[in-house]
């Protein structure tokens, strides 16, 4: 069932990557090039926006009125890889009433308007596009543009704590690396992109499935062997000696990844898609693109697949069994050994899914960023109710929604700080998470 969920979000990411699909910050950037275009004109009405011909991206109708005559005129805007650092896209071309601007002159509408806070203060809008678009608050708008963003991430995190259930709710014991197993998927799914463009696929579709395939291919086997290594000899010891080694585990991880990576982090080209305008205040439009639409679609019906597997299936039934009493599991035929390793690939799975999102949605991922990933994870799992898979689910929504109300109104600097604050107070005042029990007793799983 899973494998059929995970399916659909490939075919939902291939769709939206097959057709003509417009960036909303690069019609953005090609709406607030228009009042340097247009140097005399009174006033700008955008009446039209779409997908321009090869070599260019956007194209954007607009009315422009000056000295009480009003004519129609057509911007056309290119885009790619900036030089100084290639995550960055930017303008790269434009034309105006079919007049290609020279390389120069490109570069002086960059340069002197497009990089000064005056261009965003100047753009003209989304004008007559979005006429049918309804109007809100400003501050309900930002709040609905906070959220839009905040959904890859909190898929992400969503994910990681349900892998940590899986495992913890297993053998009553924490698999630390489980952050670094996203991260590997990350660097593979970027070393997979950018090996598919080497070789020439100019398929976005068939690049989207090759990646997937190959990242939690191979982000399982790393489990595998982790599992059958270092995890499965000391699972059912007493003491931490399973945190010292997962930890281990994490730093070789991080370092192996550091050095195939070289000096520096390797980026695979953003991968844009169609964005629905939501509701907008005045000029301020929030977007929700495609892309972020189907990562939290895909992650979410994932956890709840392997939330629905847990209690209906043959694999819940003995997973749960083991969970209650694993000697009484294996003296009826259940085998531990066997039934860690098959909860170990799916949690591996769960985590590579989430740094394959990280890639297709921000481009790469940092070797050293699976500590705080793994961490948030965890505290994710823990609001919860560590062991709860329906717990880390609803673990994950909260902490990210805390994270994303956090950012949007108050310092980002000190987001990680309050999501510790958090989870200190959920241990004080609920210690067994939000699917466990008030009181500090042990809580069965």
């Amino acid at each position: 069932m899973i494998h059929r969920l995970i399916a659909l979000f490939l075919l939902i990411a291939c769709l939206a990557s097959c057709g003509d699909n417009l960036d909303s910050s690069q019609v953005g950037t090609c709406r607030q090039a228009l009042p340097a275009v247009m140097l005399d004109a009174d006033q700008l009405t955008v009446t039209a926006t779409g997908p321009a011909p090869p070599p260019f991206r956007v194209r954007i109708d607009y009315r422009a009125s000056q000295q009480g005559q009003t004519k129609q005129h057509v911007v056309l805007c290119a885009f790619g890889p900036s030089p100084q650092d290639n995550r960055i896209i930017e303008l790269n071309a434009l034309s105006a009433d079919g007049q290609v601007f020279p390389p120069w002159k490109v570069h002086l509408v960059k340069r002197y308007w497009l990089d000064r806070p005056e261009a965003v203060l100047a753009d003209p809008g989304p004008g007559e596009t979005l006429a049918n678009v309804p109007q809100v608050p400003r501050s309900l708008a930002f709040l609905v543009q906070s959220l839009g963003n905040g959904l890859p991430t909190t898929a992400m995190t969503m994910l990681i704590a349900v892998a940590y259930a899986l495992v913890f709710g297993l053998v009553q014991r924490i698999n630390l690396a489980f952050g670094d197993f996203a991260i590997l998927g990350g660097v593979v799914s970027v070393s997979a992109m950018l090996l598919a463009l080497a070789l020439g696929s100019a398929s976005t579709a068939f690049n989207l499935v090759v990646v997937f395939i190959v990242a939690i291919g191979l982000v399982i086997l790393a489990g595998h062997m982790v599992e059958r290594l270092v995890f499965a000899p000391l699972a059912f010891r007493r003491g931490q000696t399973i945190l010292i080694a997962t930890i281990a585990v994490a730093s070789v991880m991080r370092e192996a990844m550091r050095l195939a990576q070289g000096p520096n982090d390797r980026w695979a080209p953003p991968i844009t898609s169609p964005y629905l305008p939501v509701v907008r205040s005045g000029n301020f439009v929030v977007n929700i693109t495609v892309m972020q639409l189907a990562i939290a679609a895909a992650a979410g019906i994932a956890a709840i697949a392997v939330v629905m597997a847990m209690h209906r299936s043959e694999l819940g039934r003995r997973w749960r069994a083991i969970s209650d009493d694993a000697l009484m599991a294996n003296l009826v035929g259940i085998s531990s050994r066997r039934m860690l390793a098959l909860t170990f690939g799916l949690a591996s799975a769960l985590a590579g899914f989430a740094g394959y999102i990280m890639t297709i949605y921000y481009g790469g991922s940092d070797a050293y960023g699976g500590a705080m990933i793994g961490l948030k994870g965890l505290v994710a799992a823990v609001i919860g109710g560590i062991g709860s898979i329906e717990g880390a689910l609803l673990g994950g929504l909260v902490l990210g929604l805390f994270e994303v109300v956090w950012q949007a109104y108050f310092p980002i600097e000190h987001r990680d700080v309050a999501v510790m604050v958090f989870l200190v107070l959920m241990l004080i005042y609920r210690p067994g998470g939000l699917f466990g029990f008030a009181d500090a007793t042990p809580r069965q799983v």
